[in-house]
């Protein structure tokens, strides 16, 4: 079966350079709850097994098992186990898969839209860069009635911090907010701090651009883009030169 030609975001007009931060990604999630195993009708069965192993989370009290979970009607967010399992694709009716990942190693067959956004799992790692072009690709597959799933690893930092961002702009959530809901539906999310950093960015950067908009529809004059970094560097935040 002919595979579904990747895409690859490219890098925002208004780059960002790479942030500067401290500190660890946390090893474990908050405390969770057990959930139900995904299903998969997959051949390579060892594949398989090793793969769920990698994805599932342990915490203190117990397992966060590979599961999808539903943020918001249509927008699912899961760990890499089970966005590549095709009994769960069928089951939730997905259309869309985004993978938030260096080097995503599954093809989907068509006719799912896969869009890669090629970023580790660092601290250092600039993920502002991608978040505009993420927000308008998830909210172009909702707006035409189709089933968005959002993945990493895990589908605790990476893959949680694109869905925020989406709460943030299209949802108008503040920052705070759109971490409670995602966790309130997926209790393992939880960026690192250099992408939480960047995640306030963004915030106020949606809420500037929206201030922005607002004065040039009243005025009618011509709206002028946010220089990013020049913001980045007013909130504290170094940025590569």
């Amino acid at each position: 079966m002919p595979d579904q030609t990747v895409e690859v975001l490219p890098l925002e007009a208004n780059r960002v350079g790479a942030l500067t931060h401290t500190g660890q990604s946390p090893p474990h999630a908050d405390t969770v709850v057990s959930m139900l195993r995904s299903l998969t009708v997959d051949d390579d069965y060892f594949h398989r097994r090793a793969l769920r192993k990698i994805c599932i989370q342990s915490s203190p009290v117990d397992d966060f098992l590979p599961q999808a979970s539903e943020i918001i009607p249509g927008l699912f967010l899961s760990d890499m186990y089970t966005a590549t399992s095709p009994a769960v694709i069928q089951r939730l009716g997905i259309t869309h898969v985004a993978s938030i990942l260096r080097k995503p190693a599954h093809r989907y067959p068509r006719p799912m839209r896969h869009l890669c956004v090629p970023i580790d799992d660092k601290d250092d790692t600039n993920i502002l860069d991608y978040l505009d072009a993420s927000v308008k690709w998830i909210h172009a597959a909702l707006a035409e009635g189709g089933r968005v799933l959002v993945h990493c690893v895990w589908g605790m930092s990476r893959s949680a911090s694109v869905v925020i961002a989406y709460l943030i702009a299209a949802r108008r959530m503040s920052l705070d907010e759109a971490i409670r809901l995602a966790r309130a539906r997926r209790k393992v999310v939880r960026p690192n701090q250099g992408f939480m950093v960047q995640l306030k960015i963004f915030e106020k950067v949606t809420r500037l651009r929206e201030a922005q908009a607002r004065r040039a529809a009243e005025s009618g004059a011509e709206l002028d883009e946010l220089d990013l970094d020049a913001l980045a560097r007013r909130m504290g935040v170094l940025t590569a030169s």
